[in-house]
């Protein structure tokens, strides 16, 4: 019996696979791109190509972000302008009604030392009406003046009433009745004017339509002044920051 022998090389045969695959892709390579080289591809042109584009894609980038700084910057100066404006909108609508003020001032003042109509004495210079910010709660301001030239105090009595309706039917509320301290008319004494202000306070089922100030002046009855005003709606109404004390001041 005879026996052969035969050597088993294993590296070799992997080597030998190996190669065999390195050709196949290889060849498989080439004829993959011999077909796209036959199709007119030219993979130098397209890597050209290709980096021409990184480059584009790069200037682009940096343009993005160039215009998005240049976008933040004016967002911000356009904020700043707006908030510059919005000052200056505020300043100025301080300014007119400083104005404003002073300007009546100076009409009430002139009213004092050369009235319009001297012979009446007594003058009804302003009647004002505020709401206190809450609830139903007013602030009434009247502001008497004499003439300058007459040495005689002016004196007597301020009637304040409010005319409206409770459940449609018409109810005049006195002074005394929508006080706190149930003031039932008001003094005045002075020389060349005088400002007469307190608080009133409405009940909820009532509807104010006008205000009625009643200005009798002691000792002359045919002298009085009766002056009405219309209730002021919210919308034209004029609003205080918060309740204030009554308070007159006067100029003996």
């Amino acid at each position: 019996m005879n026996f052969v022998v035969k050597t088993h090389s294993p590296l070799k045969i992997r080597l030998l696979y190996g190669v065999v695959v390195v050709v196949i892709i290889a060849s498989g390579w080439g004829f993959y791109d011999y077909g796209r080289f036959n199709a007119g591809y030219d993979s130098q042109d397209a890597t050209h190509a290709y980096g021409e584009m990184l480059e584009i894609k790069d200037d682009l980038e940096a343009r993005v972000a160039e215009l998005r700084e240049q976008k933040a910057l004016l967002e911000r100066a356009a904020q700043i302008e707006r908030e510059a404006y919005n000052d200056l909108d505020a300043t100025l609508k301080v300014l007119q009604g400083e104005i404003l003020e002073l300007k009546e001032e100076l009409a009430f003042y002139r009213g004092i030392v050369s009235p319009r109509e001297a012979s009446l004495g007594l003058q009804l210079q302003r009647l004002e009406l505020q709401h206190n910010g809450t609830g139903r709660s007013y602030r009434y301001k009247v502001v008497l003046t004499q003439v300058v030239k007459s040495n005689r105090l002016a004196s007597g009595t301020l009637k304040l009433q409010v005319e409206g309706l409770r459940q449609g039917e018409p109810v005049t509320l006195k002074l005394r009745d929508i006080t706190e301290k149930s003031v039932k008319d008001l003094k005045y004494r002075f020389k060349y004017f005088q400002n007469i202000q307190g608080d009133i306070e409405l009940p909820e089922n009532f509807q104010p339509l006008r205000l009625q100030v009643k200005i009798l002046p002691r000792g002359r009855e045919k002298d009085k002044i009766v002056k009405n005003i219309d209730w002021p709606t919210e919308e034209n109404i004029t609003h205080v920051g918060k309740k204030q004390e009554t308070e007159a001041d006067s100029a003996d």
